[in-house]
């Protein structure tokens, strides 16, 4: 049986929005589209800008944990896609079993990848540069949004995804899977 089901799993720095234009695109294709948030990013970015304590207190865990309880109740399994973290988690969930396919979009590295490309390092370097950071959420400035997700736009479309899609990462996730 085919699916008629795509999971879209955001990663950090971002929430469901970010896949806006993704969702309408595969809707349009006969696809019905999930992007689920993490568990307590149930909000609007301009929310959890304002108050990112949700952000702060999730863990990778929980995001799996949610992520499996949504995919095991669809009817069947679905097509699974991730960007960056949420690549990384689209991984985890395909050995789990979980998803008849999956795509991965610049995903970040599982534990144990010897090699880190140091352009991944510079781009997690405003969380890793401070080891109080692992109990706070931690937001790009719009430089650090334009190297990590947007270095090919032109200066008015960076400021535009970087006001419509930012939000902090959790200072202990990025780059750190630990399950």
């Amino acid at each position: 049986m085919q699916p008629d089901t795509i999971v879209l799993v955001h990663g950090f720095w971002v929430t469901p929005r970010a896949w806006e234009n993704w969702i309408a695109h595969y809707e349009n294709k006969g696809f019905r589209v999930i992007a689920p948030p993490y568990p307590g990013f149930e909000v609007e970015v301009e929310a959890l800008n304002a108050d990112p304590a949700p952000i702060e207190t999730v863990t990778v865990p929980a995001i799996i944990s949610s992520l499996e309880k949504l995919i095991t109740g669809l009817d069947r399994p679905p097509i699974v896609m991730g960007h960056s973290a949420g690549g990384l988690f689209t991984q985890i969930l395909l050995d789990r079993g979980l998803g008849t396919a999956g795509v991965v979009i610049n995903s970040a590295p599982a534990e144990g990848v010897p090699v880190v490309p140091l352009s991944q390092i510079r781009s997690l370097f405003p969380v890793l540069k401070n080891p109080a950071n692992r109990h706070r959420a931690v937001g790009l400035d719009f430089d650090q949004w334009r190297y990590a997700f947007a270095n090919t736009f032109p200066e008015g479309q960076v400021r535009t995804t970087y006001e419509r899609y930012h939000i902090p990462a959790p200072g202990h996730g990025p780059g750190v899977v630990d399950l």
